[in-house]
Order: structure tokens, then C-alpha cells, then sequence
């Protein structure tokens, strides 16, 4: 929880700031925070407080490890220390993209996805203990297809922000008109295909994090089932016709419990279509 409380401080921050100068120094402190709370003085702020009694806590649970692997009582545990490099690059990435830049190429939209909603999920593995090669290239995948998904789910939000997020070639491609767009936000077939060729991209990605699935460790389940939700988007997407100003797009399903339950105890993370 405390790893989403960090990612969600650092998104709200390029919405709560009046200019990109703000932006930059809230990032800073973050930087300066995430320093401080390594070192065991965090700043009297909750998400680093949080922060910092969570790593503590695995702290001493890895030095506990050690000491029973040291008497013979175990003879192997997985080390569940989160790497500082995973929450620096979220801040690294969510501060170039302060200036709301537009992606060029789908290649930029997923580096971005990879650097943010992938860092996450590598802190959140590491939390559990696991270090699998699969379930990071499973992670890495997932990560994109779930930035992806989440940026045509805020489609509207960002028309209001004058924010065009399909990337540039995209919408070159498919004569789209982002001016058009902005003083008049609805549904055409230029951005019908321009959002099938984006979502498409998300669900490439989600059929590869699928195909990893049989050598994961089942620990890495229930960081990776975070992709679910975007599985169920991206199939309201395509019900909607590709129309990412579609209101039901972004109704949730009252059942998303009981599926991760189901989808748990199958072992398996989407049923690609």
C-alpha cells in the first residue's frame, strides 16, 4: 500500500501545481526525502513516514534471514529489499513529463509506462521477495500495457487539459486533428482507428506478460494481478467500438473481487482473446 501511496503523490503533482517550476521543486523534495528516508531520518511527511517503517520492517526481516541461514536453520530465503534505483526513476520520469510533452512515437508512451508503472511493480516484487528473470519480463510488459490503458481511460480527462496523449505518429497516421479535437471532443473515426492501433499496442503487451505465466512463482501473482482491471478495460474499449470518449468505458465491475479471487486460484492472469 505504501509503495501506491508513493506513486500516487508523485502523478497528483503535475495536476496540483500551477507551473512546471513548482512541479520540479516537489520533485526534489521527493528526491531529497527518498535520500533521507533510506538513511533512517525520514521527513515528517506520512508517505515518507510510511515509506521509511516499511523498509525498516524489511530490513530486519532480511537480517533475521541471515542470522537463521548463518545457525543452519534455513537454507534459503529470498532477500526483500526494494532498490532506491526503482523509486528514483519514477521520479526521474514523472518529472520530464511535467511539461505535458506529447509522445512521439508508441515507443515514448511505453518507455514512459516502463519507467512508471514498471518501477512500481518491480518494488512491489522485490517487497515479496521475488527475483525471477520471467517475472520481471512478465512485470516489464504488464507495465506497459497498464500505462497504456490508463492514459486512454483519463481520454477525456486529458481533452479538458488540452493534453493529447495518442502518440504524434499516430495521429498523423490517421489525420487526426488534435486542434479539432480540443474545441470539440467527440468521436470520430480518425480517433476511433488512431485509439484501436494504441489499445491494440496495450494488448500485445498483455498476451506477452500472459506468456510467462507458466514459469512464474506463484508469489509473483499477486503483485501481477494488478493487470486485471486492464484487461477488463480494454475489453470495454473494443465493446464501445474504440471510442475512448464512451462513458460505460470507465464504469468498473462490481465483480472485480470475486475475479481476482477465481483468477488466483486457476493460477492464470488474463483470458486473452
Amino acid at each position: 500500500m505504501v509503495l501506491r501511496a508513493f506513486n500516487i503523490e508523485l502523478a497528483s503533482i503535475r495536476e496540483s501545481v500551477s507551473n512546471t517550476d513548482i512541479g520540479r521543486m516537489r520533485m526534489q523534495f521527493w528526491r531529497d526525502s527518498l535520500d533521507k528516508v533510506f538513511a533512517g531520518t525520514p521527513p515528517q511527511q506520512p508517505v515518507a513516514l510510511a515509506l521509511a517503517y516499511a523498509i525498516q520492517e524489511q530490513e530486519l526481516y532480511h537480517q533475521q534471514q541471515q542470522q537463521e541461514q548463518e545457525q543452519g536453520k534455513q537454507s534459503r530465503q529470498n532477500d526483500t529489499e526494494m532498490s532506491q534505483i526503482w523509486f528514483k526513476r519514477m521520479i526521474t520520469e514523472r518529472e520530464q513529463n511535467l511539461s505535458d510533452p506529447q509522445f512521439m512515437t508508441i515507443g515514448q508512451m511505453e518507455t514512459y509506462c516502463e519507467n512508471t508503472f514498471g518501477s512500481l511493480l518491480y518494488l512491489q516484487l522485490e517487497s515479496v521477495g521475488v527475483k525471477s528473470l520471467e517475472a520481471d519480463h512478465a512485470a516489464s510488459h504488464l507495465a506497459k500495457a497498464m500505462g497504456i490503458a490508463t492514459m486512454l481511460r483519463a481520454f477525456p480527462f486529458h481533452m479538458q487539459q488540452n493534453r493529447m496523449i495518442i502518440p504524434a505518429e499516430i495521429t498523423a497516421k490517421h489525420n487526426l486533428s488534435q486542434e479539432a479535437l480540443f474545441r470539440n471532443p467527440t468521436i470520430t473515426p480518425a480517433l476511433q482507428d488512431a485509439t484501436l492501433e494504441v489499445a491494440t499496442a496495450a494488448h500485445v503487451h498483455l498476451a506477452t506478460a500472459q506468456s510467462y505465466m507458466d514459469n512464474l512463482p506463484r508469489s509473483a501473482l499477486p503483485v501481477l494481478m494488478a493487470g486485471i482491471p486492464t484487461e477488463s478495460f480494454l475489453n470495454r474499449l473494443q465493446k464501445a467500438d474504440f471510442n475512448p470518449l464512451a462513458p460505460r468505458i470507465q464504469q468498473r465491475e462490481w465483480y472485480l473481487p470475486a475475479k481476482l479471487w477465481y483468477r488466483w486460484r486457476q493460477g492464470k492472469l488474463f483470458e486473452i482473446k
